[in-house]
């Protein structure tokens, strides 16, 4: 019966505030349509007073004899209100604005009067202009008075329209000095370029003349070799240089407000849950008081202490019996031991949702130094969570479908774009499903190390996968190579480094693995040996690892890849043996979903929990489109560009495109493909499988997703075959 009160009481209050709100919804929308029609009736009167009737003429008569020109200003101040009354999400201010108002009108009368006899215009100030400009200007002057009261204009226009000045000034000195900086270093650059090309173009003039009749070869001396590969050098790092290129990071308005940094804490509605959470343990034998109540925006924390002699597990035990009671779901009991207590993590009532906005803004994020700051979510008290990634040095996550996981990616990703430029982070995505990361392919951001900077996509074949990750330790093993021969650490050491003799610096690698199970189905020994390699040695040379996948088992997620990835990030799973596997312990399989997640910090013993920022995909295609805007270059250090774009799947791939004719010709023949048919032809398993690769590689055969037969492309066969005969004739 208490329990049926109090809900009666929590929906009268809901009831009550839904109607306050639509009310002040209905008075600005009112306010909004009075003070339009008052711009429009205003403009009309002072610009043809003679057709406005007699209350029209009066109005004009008053308004141009008080405060003279600036009387044109009303109609634009009306129109201003109206602006913010329309827009629900701009916060009233109606006596700050009235007195800005006010300010602004008197400020533009004087200003007006004082240009009236400085420059000699056509304006004048009305009774309020001629009143106090001489006060102006006995007291300062005619020009420092001048100065003034356009100081004072300008500040009461920019107060009204709710624009930082103090904003724009520093933002227009610090691109200033970005353009002196830029403006030096190209110059630099030039003046190198020029006398690098001084000489052969000085010895070209005292060559002698060749006759035109009989063309000469072309002789390169290995001086002028020398000489033609300095200034080639020259020009590549040039075009490589970073700090020649104005690039901006994206700006925060391209996010949606966040929701989550003004949810309503009510207190009452606390206490009467806390209580009813008191009286349920107490009808179970379960003595406890709660000390403390944490509320978040997704999630409250009641810390209780337990009597002397009552144990944890027995309030875990009867977790479904409070459930059921706190009318929820997904009730957690983590222990709290800096407050010897217990907390029970109940979801509230009505969620809202976490924007990444609110936290990049936060000073936590702004004052993060590293490239790699992650902003992940918010706390169970609402609070903006920042990590980073060079200290993980890897992240392992994983979720079921549905749980956020996709969507925390998202955040990773964004979060990276907002700190680094494309110079200092570089993104190599694999998505075997196709679907999560396309956006990003056109970023500056991306690389490849089996192709071009140009050519640089998201991976999607999983043998292309294999291959780029296996190419990525030979990275790997060139940057330690150039390490020792600087005699530096690491890749911090290395760029401070650069930074004091002039050298280029090294970017920092984020793999990004969507989905690992796709991966391990079908090239695993591959995957698992470069993984286990990079996850081990690539810290230090700035190659982080961020795998991901909705399958946490143990033949995905193997002891050596867990061993390498302290880090873990878990998503809602589907089951107890999941959680475990994921994080060693039980938790995430209590989780609500919609990013509800569970972070374990390297070297922490319990995790974090977390509710994940929320990113549609119409923001991140906005920022996106902002830094693709910008047509800044992709670069590449040396050793990825010399990378063949042809990447080989496996040591026998060469021999494998040799026997491609004759298996393309025998699949036509016999109208079928199989492992032993190409057995029986060619010999051997190892060379029949290494040429069922190259065929699918090749896209002549496919087998979908369920099925274990391969379908045959009769046609791009028959072309393929036609066009080699072409070729021989």
């Amino acid at each position: 019966m208490r329990l049926g009160k109090r809900c009666s009481f929590v929906k009268k209050n809901k009831e009550a505030k839904n109607k306050k709100q639509n009310n002040l919804k209905r008075n600005r929308e009112a306010a909004a349509l009075f003070f339009v029609l008052a711009s429009f009736l205003s403009a009309y009167v002072f610009i043809v007073p003679t057709k406005s009737g007699v209350l029209g003429q009066a109005f004009s008569t008053v308004m141009f004899g008080v405060f003279g020109t600036a009387s044109y200003i009303l109609p634009l101040v009306f129109l201003h209100y109206f602006i913010i009354h329309i827009r629900q999400s701009v916060e009233l201010r109606e006596r700050l604005d009235f007195i800005w108002s006010i300010i602004c009108l008197v400020s533009s009368s004087v200003l007006f009067e004082a240009m009236h006899f400085i420059f000699a215009l056509k304006v004048f100030g009305g009774w309020i202009g001629s009143n106090l400009y001489p006060f102006f200007k006995e007291l300062l002057d005619v020009w420092l008075g001048f100065a003034v009261i356009a100081t004072i204009s300008v500040f009461s226009v920019a107060k009204l329209l709710r624009i930082s000045l103090s904003s724009y000034i520093y933002n227009f000195l610090k691109k200033l000095k970005e353009d002196v900086i830029k403006s030096n270093e190209e110059k630099k650059f030039q003046n190198t370029i020029q006398k690098k090309r001084q000489e052969p173009v000085i010895q070209q003039k005292f060559m002698p003349e060749v006759s035109k009749s009989k063309p000469m070869p072309n002789i390169v001396s290995k001086q002028e070799k020398e000489e033609n590969g300095k200034d080639q050098s020259i020009i590549e790092q040039e075009k490589i240089y970073s700090k020649t290129f104005d690039y901006k990071l994206p700006p925060t308005y391209l996010l949606k407000n966040d929701s989550a940094t003004g949810f309503e804490k009510n207190k009452d509605e606390l206490l009467d849950r806390a209580e009813l959470l008191r009286t349920t343990l107490a009808d179970f034998g379960i003595t406890a008081e709660v000390k403390d109540i944490i509320p978040g925006p997704v999630v409250t924390r009641y810390d209780l202490v337990l009597a002397p002699g009552i144990r944890i597990q027995t309030v875990s035990n009867i977790i479904d019996n409070i459930s059921l009671t706190m009318r929820t779901a997904s009730i957690r009991v983590v222990p709290i031991p800096e407050k010897a207590a217990v907390g029970i993590e109940v979801p509230n009532p009505s969620s809202v949702i976490v924007g990444l906005r609110g936290i990049l803004e936060s000073n936590a994020f702004e004052n993060s130094k590293p490239l790699l700051t992650l902003a992940l979510g918010k706390t169970t008290d609402g609070i903006g969570y920042i990590t980073n990634l060079t200290s993980m040095p890897h992240l392992l996550i994983a979720g079921a479908t549905g749980s956020g996981k996709s969507v925390g990616i998202h955040t990773i990703i964004l979060s990276i774009l907002y700190k680094a430029r494309p110079d200092e982070v570089k993104f190599m995505l694999i998505d075997p499903k196709r679907v999560e990361m396309p956006i990003y392919k056109d970023i500056p951001h991306m690389y490849n190390p089996c192709t071009r900077a140009a050519d640089a996509d998201i991976i999607t074949n999983p043998r292309e996968a294999a291959a780029a990750l296996k190419k990525l330790v030979s990275v790997m093993d060139e940057r330690y190579a150039k390490f020792a021969k600087e005699m530096v650490r690491n890749i911090e050491d290395y760029n401070n480094k650069m930074v004091e003799i002039g050298g280029e610096k090294e970017f920092y690698i984020i793999v990004i693995i969507d989905e690992l199970a796709d991966l391990m189905l079908v090239v695993q020994k591959e995957i698992e040996d470069s993984i286990q390699r990079l996850a081990q040695m690539a810290r230090a040379v700035g190659i982080h690892l961020i795998l991901a996948t909705q399958r946490p088992s143990v033949n995905v997620i193997t002891g050596i890849i867990k061993a390498n990835f302290p880090a873990r990030l878990s998503f809602q799973t589907t089951s107890k043996i999941d959680s475990r596997v994921i994080l060693d312990m039980l938790g995430a399989e209590s989780l609500m979903g919609k990013g509800d997640m569970l972070f374990l910090p390297p070297g922490e013993a319990r995790p974090v929990r977390l509710q994940g920022a929320y990113v549609a995909l119409k923001e991140a295609e906005k920022i996106i489109s902002f830094i693709n805007d910008q047509n800044f270059p992709r670069m590449y250090e040396p050793i990825a560009v010399e990378v063949s774009g042809k990447s080989g799947f496996n040591p026998n791939e060469e021999k494998g495109m040799k026997d491609l004719l004759p298996a393309l010709k025998l699949i036509n023949d016999r109208k079928r493909i199989s492992q032993d048919l190409l057995k029986a032809n060619f010999g051997g398993s190892a060379r029949a499988t290494n040429i069922l690769s190259i065929l699918e590689t090749e896209g002549f055969i496919t087998k979908p997703e369920g099925t274990n037969k391969w379908q045959i492309d009769y046609e791009k066969i028959t072309q393929y075959l036609e066009d080699k005969v072409e070729i021989k004739e």
